[in-house]
């Protein structure tokens, strides 16, 4: 296995720290980046919950959906995600309209998102239970009565 730079081996650290099962799951690729891919549930269309390092400088997270990519600005919110993942709290949520990807981001599990017309969410969950596909419904105006 090749040396970890010094991001990777900060977040390797961080990581092993809480979840020292992980270990079996690290990889450290060319340059000492860090790909550690924790596999997903059977059924899950997660796949792995990976956590990545970039050029010793960006951390990711990734799964297997197409897009399916978000940045991490802290050891706090690496933290905060991965838990929240992991436990059902919050999804991967990949916008598209047609062809073309808008946004991913991840979503709290009490939220819906918010959709124009022609877009279309994937939502995708750590467990599988609650993925689903989302567009948007017809508009909601003030009730009017007769």
């Amino acid at each position: 296995m090749n040396e970890p730079n010094a991001l990777a081996r900060h977040v390797l650290d961080l990581l092993l720290a809480r979840h020292p099962d992980w270990a079996a799951h690290v990889d450290v690729r060319e340059g000492g980046e860090l790909v550690l891919a924790v596999p997903a549930p059977e059924g899950s269309r997660a796949k792995a919950l990976v956590v990545l390092t970039h050029q010793g400088q960006d951390i990711w997270l990734r799964i297997a959906p197409p897009r399916a990519f978000y940045p991490i600005g802290s050891d706090e919110e690496l933290l905060h995600a991965i838990d929240a993942f992991l436990g059902d709290a919050a999804f991967f949520l990949i916008v598209t309209n047609g062809d073309e990807w808008l946004e991913t981001t991840l979503l709290p599990a009490n939220q819906e998102p918010v959709l124009a017309e022609g877009q279309v969410a994937n939502i995708v969950s750590w467990s599988g239970r609650h993925d689903r596909i989302v567009t948007p419904g017809p508009p909601r105006g003030p009730e009017t009565r007769h």
